[in-house]
């Protein structure tokens, strides 16, 4: 069977096994990993796709294998599946389906993690789990009794991520033991749960790195979230998370930098070291599918310098280009074009762009700022820091790759800029500069996949001349016109209604505590709930070939049913188990975003 290069530049790390990375690891950021594997609280901060998974799938796999000289345990925890929990309805605020999903989660991982890595301790972790389940379990060995425990577990949290349970209420019923409800409704029970199996299990500390936290999860569930993370501060649990720049939403009772420190994954594309990780990772992938190909991207320096400038510090986008180019046949060719590599480049960030789109319906309290940035982008700071470019060559003074914007200017439209970070479209340097006239500003850079394929920069050489100076450099104040138009015209206001469901009344004035017509209490409308959204979604948004999309058609209506199926139940003629497989693991990446 021939060789595909998509299994050498697959994106998603979540898809990948042990081995996988740990061969095709590329160590740019040891000191992160450092940081992920001590007893401190962290925040990982980076836009999509630029390895904040890989750094922490690395640093487990490194702390396992020290586990015999410093028993930390170290557990990867991914929350994919936090979308389903969204239908369950809230009724007794005691019991929040949510955050019992999330502890049971970890707790799996935990407890599985323990079984690996301390197989002669299971008759301890029997005894302690027996303690939460109760004794009456008819098995003969303690093999088997920890192995029936943590079965009994795993599949009540399949029931809270796909039973037909309509409200909070009925978790209590189908809860498989009193003990264990105890410890999953309460984050101080679980964390008081937690540091005794550390001291059980003689281990110096539990390190939790939880993955897309702050993308899988709704906005309501990461308030929820980060409130519990500040939970389980302790000595001997350190708790590490992934998040996004700008549109993670802490909620009021955490707070960056002193509940967690940010450990930010930065990226410059005139330091040779950041170039050079980007080309190690190609390299190392690319020889491993077809040494050939390698080959006729490094015949010219120029070709793999471009796709590692424009890949703007993200190994997915790295990729992407490259299999646009594969998509092209452009390796069929005895040789490749710089203008081949941008016209790929360009079609990348078309369909970035599309998918930028698409967010108005996964991120439903940013849709309006979404639209904003998009237009801001095209029809504002593209064609300005083009013209802008255009008019410092004639004068040969140096070019352009970004635009300071004014505190002031954030501070009153920061979603706008927040989305298109999250995306990797800009990124954001907080650190504040003076720009004068009394006034400060950010300096945000525009993605070099970008300034090539918008013509902002017209040749690669051309990123030598790149200049952040002041003077050098376009800004945007609350003057400026388009963005005095922007501030005024844009109103992203919250939705109040009154709690009693019998009154139809709503404002947007958050000062009304109670209802003025019927007494009851004001509470904020949320938006319609992600999973619901996504789950209506035509199957069309998975990508397949019209053929097989008709094929599914026959058989279900939309995503969501794609999603709760099980495996033999996609199985249809003509497809089959690679088929299967590939529909089932697209709904769920749909799903999780």
């Amino acid at each position: 069977m021939n060789k595909s290069l998509g299994d050498y530049i697959v994106d998603r790390t979540e898809s990948l096994d042990d081995s996988f990375i740990t061969d095709y690891f590329i160590g740019h950021n040891k000191d992160l990993i450092i940081r992920l594997l001590d007893s401190e609280q962290y925040l990982l901060e980076g836009s999509r796709g630029i390895g904040k998974t890989m750094l922490m799938r690395i640093a487990e796999l490194q702390s396992d294998a020290n586990f015999g000289k410093s028993s930390i345990l170290s557990v990867w925890v991914s929350f994919e599946e936090s979308i389903r929990i969204e239908r369950i309805k809230v009724i007794d605020s005691t019991v929040d389906p949510f955050l019992q999903w999330t502890m049971g989660k970890i707790l799996i991982e935990v407890l599985s993690k323990i079984i690996d890595l301390k197989p002669t301790c299971v008759d301890e972790l029997s005894a302690r789990l027996a303690n939460i389940f109760g004794n009456a379990v008819d098995v003969s060995t303690s093999q088997k009794k920890y192995q029936h425990y943590t079965k009994i577990l795993s599949e009540y949290i399949q029931v809270l991520e796909k039973g037909d349970i309509g409200d909070s209420k009925i978790l209590s019923k189908i809860a498989p033991s009193p003990d264990l409800t105890k410890i999953l409704d309460n984050p101080t029970s679980f964390k008081k749960f937690l540091i005794e199996l550390i001291k059980d299990f003689e281990l110096e500390r539990v390190i939790l790195l939880f993955d897309e936290a702050a993308h899988v999860f709704s906005y309501t569930q990461q308030e929820k979230f980060f409130t519990f993370f500040k939970t389980l501060r302790h000595p001997r649990i350190a708790c590490k998370a992934a998040v996004y720049p700008g549109i993670t939403n802490y909620g009021k009772y955490f707070e960056k930098g002193q509940d967690a420190k940010e450990l930010r994954l930065t990226w410059d594309f005139n330091n040779t070291q950041d170039i050079k990780y980007i080309k190690d990772i190609l390299k190392k992938r690319i020889q491993s599918f077809d040494l050939e190909y390698w080959n006729k991207l490094t015949i010219n320096t120029a070709i793999i310098d471009a796709i590692c400038v424009c890949s703007n510090g993200n190994p997915r986008l790295a990729f992407h280009i490259v299999d646009n180019l594969e998509n092209e046949k452009v390796f069929k060719q005895k040789n490749i074009s710089l203008q081949q590599v941008i016209n790929s480049v360009r079609s990348v960030i078309e369909n970035k762009w599309r998918e930028f789109s698409t967010l108005k319906n996964r991120l439903a309290k940013y849709k309006t700022s979404i639209e904003v940035a998009e237009d801001l982008m095209k029809y504002t700071i593209i064609p300005k820091t083009r013209e802008w470019n255009n008019k410092q060559r004639t004068t040969a003074k140096s070019l352009s790759a970004g635009f300071y914007l004014s505190t002031n200017v954030y501070d009153n439209i920061s979603q706008v800029f927040d989305v298109l970070a999250y995306s990797s479209f800009v990124s954001i340097d907080y650190s504040k500069k003076s720009v004068g006239k009394g006034l400060y500003g950010y300096y945000v850079s525009i993605n070099p996949s970008i300034l090539f394929a918008d013509l902002i920069l017209r040749e690669l050489g051309e990123i030598k001349l790149v200049s952040k100076n002041i003077r050098a450099t376009q800004g945007y104040y609350t003057t400026t016109t388009e963005i005095k138009q922007l501030i005024d015209n844009l109103k992203i206001e919250n939705e109040y209604r009154c709690s009693n469901t019998n009154c139809n009344y709503t404002t947007n004035d958050e000062t009304f505590t109670y209802c003025p017509k019927c007494a009851n209490k004001m509470e904020l409308t949320e938006p319609e709930s992600l999973y619901k959204i996504l789950r209506s979604h035509d199957i069309e948004n998975l990508k397949f070939s019209n053929k097989l999309t008709n094929r599914l058609k026959d058989k279900f209506s939309n995503i969501g049913e794609i999603y709760d199926a099980d495996i033999d139940v996609i199985r249809m003629k003509y497809i089959q188990d690679v088929r299967v497989e590939k529909i089932k693991n697209a709904a769920i990446e749909y799903m999780a975003g």
